[in-house]
Formats: structure tokens, C-alpha cells, sequence
């Protein structure tokens, strides 16, 4: 019965993606979800890694130690580190791939797959912890199409967040046993292990919280003592780092070359502002053009209405059934004056605190006298220690938080930390510094691999994740009753008009100036441009560059179209360039104008072979540089229409 009805929450949730992002549905073969920018490189990174795992299983394995060479940016080693190596997609696409040799259709099944299993996972876990189907299957629609997915639909690492729910859903079934199904906590470790190989964000930014919630159910479930449970955990956790270990070490070695540390002043650009929790992305259809408090990059958090006020009646009112009863055993709070002026004032200091984090400062003429507020980490530290004492002289208060604490505490705290984390080193107000304690800045400075991600408000997607099972508190709360349940469908279906965009972008790309804008799609390899598959006629040894060279849009052909060939390839594109690339592409800009100096890096490139597409360029610029090539010895090899390859002499 639980397996039937989790696999019609499943197809629910595929019926949903597929409609929340049509058109994709009618070309998943030819059309690439959202834009033709990272994606691209994503199709790459994916090809390589299937085309290396093909490897493997027909007997190569020296594929092993030369996983991370990727092609691209020859001759640089460990390309593929210089962005996410997504292993556990390419895992997951390996049969599509090998079955129709088609990333395109491969990537979009990807895409799609990443909301289904979203929603599956957090299904699976609010079910488990409140025990009620339709509240688990509002939650599951909460996490899976939450508006801070649809604003990194074209980062498909981003959007693997559907290990998180897995993760906690296996540790709660484990320690809620007694320790006693050691397949919920092997469950529980290959979803962490699949969630932070998925995405380096997620494995910096989500293990963390995933370490806490086993140590908070440890406690919750009392078996701390237990020396079998520490053994468990322990070598659950050395399983965990063999795994990832070996992923991480390509990672290092470029660390160790000076390459992918993010300056502060980069991560503060892309953290989130105090105001982006108010901003919108501009496609959703209800918020995006109403909510633009404090527009940035990656700076659209708003997580939408409805988990807002399902996540809030979560907090109030959402207790676990199990533990109602007992709580209405517990004394109540008596109104003694002391309690009253403790818990007043702790709640005033914490109102004072959010009030001074959305306007910085705070002045108020109460005419005989001032109040001026701007430290918010002095209110906070009142606030907390009010709080203390009430806890200290109140057992009904320290009754009623053991309550809170053992079901939505963790995530009530896991919620605030992810997006106090996400204002990254350098908190601001509306672009302006807040005077906040910085914990990402202690992370950037002294916990190895933060300083090499760039965008603190990536931690959005963790606090997505709390906000959606406290949402599905909420909705467990409203399930209760006949009335209850009619206003949780009709919330369900206003927060799909509210995340979602129809129709939703596919292929999308913006007109260059400098060049003709190539067409807005790709082919699949087996119908490439014939240039390519000459290219792959060359000897074994050939290495090939592309010109134009250091444009994105034309790089990233170049690298999707060089998973015809598998030549190594001068053009690149990814989170990270060589230090030799910027030079090239200066020395590559204006062949006509500047021959003898770009002859000169093509020379020192290492490329053997030019395809030229004369097209490209304005003007009469192709030809011209057609004419430079010929002119220092190259040798056309083919021509198809303004696709050219050449032989450079050696």
C-alpha cells in the first residue's frame, strides 16, 4: 500500500514537471531546457563522463587516473575539475545515453528526473515524520517546483538537490527504529554520498546540515549510549569519505596551482542580500513583477506565499500526532509576572533584531529620549540570553520547547542558518552592510574548499529544503478536516501558478554584437556539421582549435561538437579558465589586423588543425582569415559551406 501510493505521488509529480515545463516535453530530443549557455556545458560534462565510463566497462582502466583530463582547454590538465564533474547524473543518464547516443534527450530526462525524484524524496520523508499521505504530497510539490528552481534552470547541479529528502528521510527511519534497520541508514549514505558528488555546493552546503540532523535525532532518539549505534554511524561515515574522497583530490591539485580560489569581494558580489528574500525571479507569474526589493545575481530567493504560510502554520500549530497528546499533559505556561517580563522581552529584543536587519538602523523620537539601534548581534545576544533565563525559571516553557525541539526545532534552526549562511562573508541591507555576525566568513577563511565557490546564495536551495517539510507540517495541520483539505488542494494549485512559468524557455540565447548569432540549437552528434565528423577522420594525435575562439556561445559549440571526435581541444568553457586561455583569446581576437601575433599563439596553442567558421565573423573577416592560414602554410582539408578545416604546417 505505501509502495503503490508513493509511486502515484511519483507519476503525479512527472505529470506536473512535464506540464510546468512545457514545451520541452514535445522535443526532449532537440530541445535544450532554458538556455543554450551552461547547459551546454553541462551536456559536455555529461558525454565525457559517459564516454569514460564506457571506457571503463570494456576493459580500459586506465580511464581511471585520466578521468579528470577532460578535453577541453588543451593542453591543460584536469579540465573536468574546472567545473562540477557530475558523476552521479551521468550515472543516471548512462543507459539513455548508450542506447540512443543522444545527450540532448539524455540531459532533458536529467532535467526532468530532478523534479520527480525532488518530489519523491520529500514525499517519502514528510510522510514519514507526520504520518499523513496528503500533506507529504504538498510537500513533495513545495520542494520539487519551489520559484528558486526555476531561477537556476540552467544549472542542472543546482537543481540535484533531490538527494537532501533521501538523506533525512533514511536517518529518521534508522534512529526512529532504535538503530535497528541498518538498510535506512545504508540508504541514508549512498544519498549523501550521491548528493554532495551531484553538486560541490551541495556537498560544502548541505553535509553540514546533514551531519547535525543525525547527531539531533541521535539525541531525540536516546540512543547516544549505545556503542552498536556509534559503530554504525561511524563506519557509515568512513564509507561516506572513501567514496568522495577520491573526487575531491583533482579538486585539491588545482587548489594547489593557484586555480578556482574565489576572492571575498567575488563572494560578496553573489551573496544574497537581506532583501533578496523579497525579491522575485522576474518569470514567476504572480511575484516577478511585483516583488524587486534588491535585484542581483543569483539574488531571486522569494520563496513564494504559499510555503511561507504553510511553513508558518507548520511552526505554530504543526506537531507531530504522537506527541500532541503528551503536550496537553504538560503543565501550561503559568502568567507570572517574571515569565510574562522575561518572554516579553526576549521577543521584543528578537523583533528589534529583524526590524534593524531590514533597515539597517533604527532611530525613533519618543521625545524624551532616543532609541537608536544598528547592532543587531547585541539584540541577538539579549534576545538569546532572555530566553536562557526564561528556560532556567520555567519548566512549563522548557516542557512546551522539548516539544517544538523534537520534531520542527531542527528545522526551524537548520531554516535560519541556511539563510543567514547565504548573506555570505560581507552581510548587506539593500547593498548596504549590516552590522551581523558573518558565520560564512569563517568558513571562507578557514574551512578548506569554501573559498573556491563563489555564490554564498546557493545556500537558498537548503533553505528551500526546511521551508518544504515545514510546509508540509502545515499542511498535515490543514489535512485534519474536511475544509482543511479543500483549502490544502486549493494552495497546492496556487503555488504552482506562483512557482512555475508556462511556456518555459528552451534554447534560449542572446544576439552578439560582434559576431552572427549561431543558430539558436544543437544537433546530435550523429547529425553534426559535417566538419566535425572530418575532424574525426584526423589522425589520433591531432589536437583541434576553433575559431572564433573566447566567445562563449561559439566555445561552447565547440566543445558539445567535439563529442563527435574526442580530439583535444584548445576552446573551453567552464567555472574556471587556464590562465593561457585570456592570452589566446586576446592574441585571437583580430587575425586580419594582427596575422603575425596570432600565428604566434596558434603556434604555441599545440593545435594541429583550425576549423574555421567564416560565417562567424562579419563582414569580410572570414575569408580574410582563411586567407592568413593559407598564407603561413596551412592546408584545407575540407570544406563544407563557411565550415572549414585546416592542417597547420608543423
Amino acid at each position: 500500500m505505501i509502495a503503490a501510493r508513493a509511486s502515484y505521488a511519483c507519476l503525479l509529480y512527472l505529470i506536473v514537471s512535464i506540464a510546468a515545463t512545457w514545451p520541452l516535453g514535445r522535443g526532449l530530443a532537440r530541445n535544450v531546457a532554458w538556455d543554450l549557455g551552461d547547459p551546454i556545458l553541462n551536456i559536455w560534462i555529461l558525454s565525457w563522463d559517459v564516454e569514460q565510463i564506457r571506457r571503463l566497462l570494456t576493459g580500459d582502466l586506465s580511464r581511471l587516473w585520466t578521468f579528470f583530463d577532460a578535453t577541453i582547454f588543451h593542453p591543460a590538465p584536469l579540465a573536468l575539475a574546472y567545473s562540477d564533474h557530475l558523476v552521479p547524473q551521468a550515472l543516471q543518464v548512462l543507459p539513455v545515453m548508450l542506447l540512443t547516443g543522444d545527450p540532448i534527450l539524455a540531459y532533458n530526462l536529467l532535467f526532468l528526473s530532478t523534479f520527480v525524484l525532488s518530489g519523491l524524496g520529500m514525499y517519502l520523508l514528510v510522510r514519514e515524520l507526520t504520518g499523513n499521505a496528503p500533506a507529504a504530497l504538498v510537500a513533495g510539490l513545495l520542494f520539487a517546483f519551489a520559484p528558486y528552481r526555476l531561477a537556476q534552470s540552467s544549472h542542472v547541479q543546482i537543481l540535484s538537490a533531490q538527494w537532501m529528502p533521501f538523506v533525512f528521510y533514511g536517518l529518521v527511519r534508522y534512529f526512529r527504529s532504535g538503530g535497528l534497520r541498518r538498510r535506512a541508514l545504508a540508504g541514508a549514505s549512498l544519498a549523501l554520498v550521491a548528493q554532495g558528488l551531484s553538486s560541490g555546493y551541495h556537498l560544502l552546503y548541505f553535509t553540514p546540515f546533514a551531519i547535525a540532523f543525525g547527531l539531533s535525532e541521535l539525541v531525540r532518539s536516546r540512543l547516544w549510549r549505545s556503542a552498536r549505534v556509534w559503530v554504525a554511524l561511524g563506519s557509515a561515515g568512513l564509507c561516506v569519505t572513501a567514496l568522495v574522497l577520491p573526487f575531491l583530490l583533482p579538486y585539491a591539485a588545482l587548489r594547489a596551482q593557484g586555480l578556482g580560489t574565489r576572492s571575498m569581494a567575488e563572494s560578496s558580489r553573489f551573496s544574497a542580500d537581506v532583501y533578496s528574500y523579497a525579491t522575485a525571479f522576474p518569470d514567476q507569474r504572480i511575484w516577478g513583477g511585483i516583488l524587486q526589493a534588491m535585484p542581483k545575481p543569483e539574488g531571486e530567493l522569494f520563496p513564494g506565499l504559499v510555503p511561507l504560510a504553510l511553513a508558518g502554520l507548520g511552526i505554530v500549530a504543526g506537531s507531530r500526532s504522537p506527541d500532541s497528546e503528551s503536550r496537553r499533559r504538560r503543565p501550561p505556561l503559568k502568567p507570572r509576572w517574571f515569565t510574562v517580563l522575561l518572554t516579553t522581552a526576549a521577543i521584543g529584543y528578537a523583533f528589534a533584531a529583524i526590524l534593524t536587519i531590514g533597515l539597517r538602523r533604527v532611530n525613533v523620537d519618543l521625545g524624551l529620549f532616543s532609541l537608536r539601534m544598528s547592532n543587531i548581534n547585541q539584540l541577538l545576544l539579549r534576545a538569546a540570553v532572555l530566553f536562557g533565563l526564561l528556560l532556567l525559571v520555567s519548566p512549563a516553557a522548557r516542557a512546551r520547547l522539548g516539544v517544538f525541539m523534537r520534531d520542527r526545532g531542527f528545522l526551524l534552526i537548520g531554516l535560519g542558518a541556511a539563510a543567514w549562511l547565504s548573506l555570505g562573508p560581507s552581510p548587506q541591507s539593500l547593498g548596504r552592510p549590516i552590522e551581523i555576525a558573518a558565520p560564512y566568513r569563517l568558513l571562507y577563511e578557514y574551512v578548506p574548499g569554501y573559498e573556491g565557490l563563489r555564490v554564498p546564495a546557493r545556500f537558498a536551495m537548503v533553505m528551500v529544503f526546511m521551508l518544504s517539510v515545514l510546509g508540509g507540517y502545515g499542511a498535515a495541520v490543514l489535512a485534519r478536516t474536511r475544509m482543511g483539505r479543500r483549502a490544502l488542494v486549493a494552495a497546492a494549485g496556487l503555488f504552482l501558478v506562483e512557482a512555475t512559468h508556462v511556456p518555459f524557455l528552451v534554447n534560449g540565447m542572446a544576439p552578439l554584437r560582434d559576431l552572427h548569432t549561431p543558430e539558436a540549437r544543437l544537433y546530435r552528434p550523429a547529425r553534426a556539421p559535417a566538419v566535425y565528423h572530418a575532424v574525426a577522420r584526423q589522425p589520433d594525435a591531432a589536437s583541434v582549435v576553433e575559431l572564433p575562439l573566447g566567445q562563449f556561445d561559439y566555445d561552447l559549440r565547440a566543445m558539445y561538437y567535439s563529442t563527435v571526435h574526442w580530439k583535444p581541444l584548445v576552446n573551453g568553457y567552464s567555472g574556471v579558465f587556464p590562465p593561457q586561455y585570456s592570452r589566446l583569446r586576446t592574441a585571437l581576437a583580430d587575425i586580419p589586423r594582427h596575422p603575425e601575433l596570432s600565428l604566434e599563439a596558434l603556434r604555441a596553442s599545440g593545435a594541429t588543425h583550425v576549423v574555421l567558421h567564416e560565417g562567424a565573423y562579419l563582414g569580410a573577416d572570414g575569408p580574410a582569415i582563411a586567407a592568413v592560414l593559407r598564407g603561413a602554410g596551412a592546408v584545407e582539408l575540407f570544406r563544407d559551406r563557411t565550415d572549414v578545416l585546416f592542417r597547420l604546417p608543423r
